[in-house]
C-alpha cells in the first residue's frame, strides 16, 4: 500500500515536539486500514451504492462513499502503540483530478489535516465545532504482537468540493524526523450532504430526503384522455459506473472545475447542458423527428442507468432522449451527488421564444401549416426538475428551496443550451429577472396566448382570441412516499383568472427584456378586438369534445357543437373542423380529416356535426400517437369576426400486464410480462424493455410478429440479493404502436420497511397497489414548499 510521498507535504509538517529520552526509535507504520464501509454506509445513507456492496457486483474491490459536512470513521492498524510525546500524524486528501484540473492547495482541492488526540480541540466557546477539516484519533486498542489499533474521527467540511479523494496518512517520529506513508488503495467519494444544515443543500425533513435523495426510482406525470397518470422510471443512482459518469460529466462535459464542484448553484446548472448534445458533446441526443432507426426510441428508454452507463463504456453520446428521458436522467445524476431532485411535469408548456411572455399561435382553417410563422410553441406536457438548494448567490432567504432545471433546454443561455436554476418562488412572483433563465421559465407555465388567423394577400392576420389560462396547467409531482400525484400548480403561479395573477404578470413584464410597451402590452391591448369585433356580441358558442376512451386502436367520434347564443335571432354559421395528429411538442402536426360545415340556427338552437376518425386515418403518420388536436374555425354570416375552438385529446395506450408469479426455473419469485395486441393490424418488429431497480440487469425481448390479437408473455426473474422496495418497469415499441409502458412495485422482506401508505415492512413478498389519485399538498407539508414559496 506503500506510494510516493506528496513533494507538499513538508510545508505543513507542525514543528517537532521536543522530546527527551525517548525509548521509541522506530517511525510509526500504518499496516491496513479500514475504511468502515458497513458503519459509514450506514451513518451516510450511503450503504446502497454498488461500490459499497458487499461482496461488490462488478467484483472490483470496495470503495468508501461519504458525504460532506460530517464524520466518518476509520481505523488502522499501526506497528505499535500511538505515542502523544512522540508521534505525529497527518492526513492529506487530494481529489482526483479529470482532464486539464490539478489538485492544489490554495484552491481548497488538497488539504492537510492534523490528527489530534483532543476531540475539544478546535471547539469555540459556545460549544460549535468549527466547518473545517478535522481528524480525531478517537480510540487505541492494543493488538497482539506489540501492535496497535487506532480510530479516527475525520471530518469534511460541508463546502468540500465533490469528487474522488485520495487520502494518505503521513506518520513522523518527532526524536529522529523519521517519516512513514500509507494510502487508501482506490479513492473515495465525497458527496453534498442534505442531512448536514450547513450545506447549500440541507433538507430538514427526513421523510423529503428519503424521498428525493434516497429512492432509486420514481414516477413521471403524463397526459391521457382520463386525465394525468403517473408512468414508472427507474433512477438507478447506485448502479455500476452511474456516480463515476456523473463526475465525468460535471468536469468534463460541464466544464466545473473540482475546485467549484462543491457549489450546487453552479454544478446544476452546468449539467442542464451536460446531459444533452444540444450545444455539442453530451450525454444524450434529443430528437423528435420519429426516426430513430440508429438509436433507442425515447418511449423505449425504462430507467437512466443504461443510457449513463452506455454513455460512460464509449464517451459517445447516446441515442435518443425526449423531455421525460431527459427529465429522468437528471434526477439520477442530481441523486446520485446528493442533491435533492425531484421530476416536475407541466401541462400546456409554454415555448416562448422571441421573450414577449406570450405566445403566438397561428391557426388555419385549411391544410396550410402555420408553424412557419412563429417560434413560439405549446406543448402539451413538459417535463422538468426540480432540485432542492440555497441561493446564496442571491442573497435573498425566499429564493431558497426548489430550484427549477430543464434538461431539455431550449434556448441559448450564455451561449449555451442551458436552463436554471432558477427560484420556483421567483416564478410565482414574476421577478423574471433573478438568475437564470427567468423569463423563459415564468412563460412556460404563465404566458398568455393569442390566436391569429394567417390572413392572406388581402386581409392581413388578425386577433381570433387572447386566452390568459391556458398555460401552465396540473403541473405535478410524485408525491413523498407515495405513488399518488401532488399538485403543486399553486407553488408556481397564483389562481387563473384573478387579479393577482395579472398584476404578477405585469411585474414580469416589467422586468422581463422584452419591449414593454410596443410589444407585450400592445398584444394584450388586442383584446377588445377579439371580444367584440365591430360592436357586435359574440353571436355562437363552438363546443368540440369525444366522449370515447381515445384507447389507441378503436374507432373514435369527436363531436362538434354549434350553439346560437341570441334569444332572439337565428344565425347561419359555417366553418371548418380539422383534425391532426400532433406529437406532444405540439410542433409536428399532420392533418388527418378536414370536414367542412354550415348549419343554420334558430334562437338558442344547438346543432351536432358528428365526425368518426377511423384506425386506419391516423396509423400511417409518423409521429408517437400521443395526441388528436382539433381546430374548429367559423364564421357568421353578416360579421367578419372569426371564432375558434382549439382542443387537445390525449389518446390512451394500451399497458403491458405485470403479475408476481412463483416460478421454480426463474427462481422462486418472477414476474410475468403480458400484453395484447390492441390493434386491427399485426404489430412488426416489437421489442421489449424489463428493469428492475437495484442491480437488477435489464432483459430486452424481441418479436418479429404479434398478429391481431396476440398475446404475448414471457418471466422476468428478481435479483433476491436486495431487499425492501422494488420497481419493476417494462416498456414495448414496435413499428405500429409506441408509449406501452407497465409498472409493478413489490416489497421484498429483510431491510427496514419502508414509509408511506404503499410501502409497508412485510415478511413475505408482496405486490403493492398502485393508485393515480392526487395528493394535495397541505399546509403541514413536511418540506414546506407552499410555505417557500410565498414572501
Amino acid at each position: 500500500m506503500g506510494s510516493k510521498a506528496n513533494p507538499y507535504v513538508y510545508r505543513i509538517w507542525p514543528p517537532r515536539k521536543a522530546v527527551r529520552n525517548s525509548s521509541i526509535k522506530d517511525v510509526l507504520k500504518v499496516e491496513s486500514i479500514d475504511l468502515c464501509f458497513d458503519e459509514n454506509g450506514k451513518s451516510f445513507n450511503t450503504q446502497s451504492y454498488e461500490m459499497m456492496v458487499n461482496p461488490r457486483p462488478t467484483k472490483r474491490p470496495r470503495q468508501l462513499v461519504v458525504r460532506r459536512g460530517a464524520p466518518f470513521t476509520v481505523r488502522l492498524l499501526c506497528s505499535r502503540k500511538f505515542d502523544l510525546q512522540v508521534d505525529t500524524m497527518v492526513l492529506v486528501f487530494s481529489i482526483v483530478p479529470l482532464g486539464k484540473d490539478k489538485a492544489t492547495f490554495g484552491s481548497g482541492t488538497e488539504s492537510y489535516v492534523l490528527v489530534h488526540p483532543n476531540p475539544d480541540e478546535g471547539i469555540s466557546e459556545t460549544g460549535e465545532l468549527p466547518d473545517d477539516w478535522r481528524a480525531i484519533l478517537d480510540d487505541v486498542k492494543e493488538k497482539p504482537l506489540g501492535k496497535a489499533e487506532l480510530t479516527l474521527q475525520i471530518r469534511t467540511p460541508s463546502y468540500a468540493p465533490v469528487a474522488r479523494w485520495t487520502v494518505q496518512f503521513h506518520c513522523r517520529l518527532d526524536t529522529t524526523d523519521a517519516k512513514s506513508m500509507t494510502e487508501i488503495k482506490d479513492p473515495m467519494y465525497l458527496l453534498y450532504n442534505p442531512w448536514c444544515a450547513e450545506d447549500p443543500v440541507y433538507m430538514e425533513d427526513e421523510a423529503s430526503r428519503k424521498e428525493y435523495v434516497l429512492q432509486d426510482s420514481t414516477l413521471i406525470c403524463k397526459p391521457s384522455k382520463k386525465g394525468p397518470y403517473m408512468t414508472s422510471w427507474i433512477l438507478g443512482q447506485y448502479e455500476a459506473n452511474v456516480l463515476d459518469c456523473v463526475l465525468y460529466l460535471i468536469a468534463e462535459v460541464g466544464n466545473i472545475r473540482a475546485a467549484l464542484s462543491g457549489n450546487p448553484v453552479l454544478v446544476t446548472r452546468a449539467l442542464t447542458g451536460a446531459i444533452n448534445s444540444a450545444s455539442g458533446y453530451g450525454l444524450l441526443r434529443g430528437n423528435w423527428s420519429g426516426n430513430y432507426e440508429d438509436g433507442t426510441p425515447p418511449t423505449a428508454w425504462t430507467g437512466s442507468a443504461k443510457i449513463l452507463q452506455q454513455f460512460y463504456d464509449t464517451g459517445k453520446t447516446v441515442n435518443y432522449g425526449q423531455c421525460w428521458v431527459f427529465g429522468g436522467v437528471l434526477t439520477t445524476v442530481c441523486r446520485a451527488i446528493g442533491i435533492p431532485s425531484r421530476i416536475i411535469t407541466n401541462f400546456e408548456s409554454a415555448g416562448d421564444h422571441d421573450a414577449s411572455l406570450s405566445i403566438d399561435y397561428f391557426v388555419d382553417d385549411k391544410d396550410n401549416a402555420a408553424s412557419g410563422m412563429t417560434v413560439d410553441s405549446i406543448w402539451n406536457y413538459h417535463v422538468w426538475n426540480e432540485a432542492w438548494m440555497k441561493r446564496k448567490d442571491l442573497q435573498n432567504p425566499h429564493f431558497d428551496g426548489w430550484q427549477v432545471i430543464d434538461g431539455t433546454p431550449q434556448q441559448l443561455s450564455d451561449g449555451m443550451y442551458k436552463c436554471g436554476p432558477f427560484p420556483v418562488a421567483a416564478v410565482k412572483q414574476g421577478f423574471v429577472h433573478v438568475p437564470f433563465d427567468g423569463d423563459f421559465i415564468y412563460a412556460e407555465v404563465n404566458a398568455d396566448v393569442i390566436y391569429w388567423s394567417i390572413g392572406n394577400d388581402q386581409n392581413p392576420p388578425k386577433p381570433l382570441e387572447i386566452n390568459t389560462s391556458q398555460v401552465g396547467r396540473d403541473i405535478s409531482t410524485k408525491a413523498i412516499g407515495s405513488s399518488k400525484r401532488q399538485d403543486i400548480t399553486a407553488s408556481y403561479k397564483q389562481p387563473e383568472n384573478t387579479k393577482e395573477e395579472r398584476e404578477v404578470m405585469k411585474t414580469a413584464m416589467q422586468f422581463s427584456c422584452q419591449r414593454f410597451a410596443s410589444a407585450g402590452l400592445a398584444k394584450r391591448l388586442l383584446g377588445h378586438m377579439v371580444n367584440d369585433s365591430n360592436g357586435h356580441e359574440q353571436a355562437i358558442k363552438l363546443e368540440l369534445k369525444c366522449d370515447e376512451e381515445l384507447t389507441i386502436g378503436s374507432t373514435f367520434q369527436f363531436e362538434l357543437i354549434v350553439t346560437c347564443t341570441s334569444a332572439v335571432s337565428s344565425v347561419e354559421a359555417s366553418g371548418n373542423l380539422v383534425l391532426k395528429d400532433s406529437d406532444y411538442t405540439g410542433r409536428h402536426v399532420e392533418t388527418l380529416k378536414r370536414v367542412p360545415f354550415a348549419v343554420k340556427l334558430e334562437p338558442l338552437e344547438s346543432k351536432s356535426i358528428l365526425v368518426p376518425l377511423d384506425f386506419k386515418d391516423y396509423s400511417s403518420t409518423a409521429s408517437n400517437k400521443t395526441n388528436i388536436k382539433g381546430i374548429c374555425t367559423a364564421q357568421v354570416k353578416g360579421s367578419d369576426r372569426t371564432y375558434l375552438k382549439v382542443e387537445n385529446f390525449h389518446l390512451t395506450p394500451p399497458a403491458i400486464e405485470l403479475t408476481l408469479i412463483e416460478h421454480s426455473l426463474a427462481g422462486p419469485i418472477a414476474v410475468q410480462v403480458a400484453l395484447r395486441n390492441p390493434l386491427p393490424v399485426p404489430l412488426t418488429r416489437g421489442r421489449f424493455t424489463v428493469e428492475g431497480s437495484r442491480f437488477t440487469d435489464p432483459l430486452e425481448k424481441k418479436y418479429d410478429l404479434i398478429p391481431v390479437g396476440g398475446v404475448v408473455n414471457f418471466i422476468y426473474s428478481i435479483n433476491l440479493t436486495h431487499k425492501g422496495k422494488m420497481v419493476v418497469t417494462a416498456s414495448f415499441i414496435s413499428n405500429e404502436l409506441k408509449n406501452v409502458h407497465g409498472n409493478l412495485t413489490v416489497l421484498l422482506s429483510g431491510e427496514d420497511g419502508e414509509e408511506g401508505e404503499n410501502a409497508e415492512e412485510v415478511d413475505t413478498i408482496e405486490e403493492v397497489e398502485k393508485t393515480e389519485e392526487v395528493e394535495k399538498p397541505d399546509k403541514g407539508d413536511r418540506d414546506k414548499v407552499e410555505e417557500d414559496n410565498t414572501e
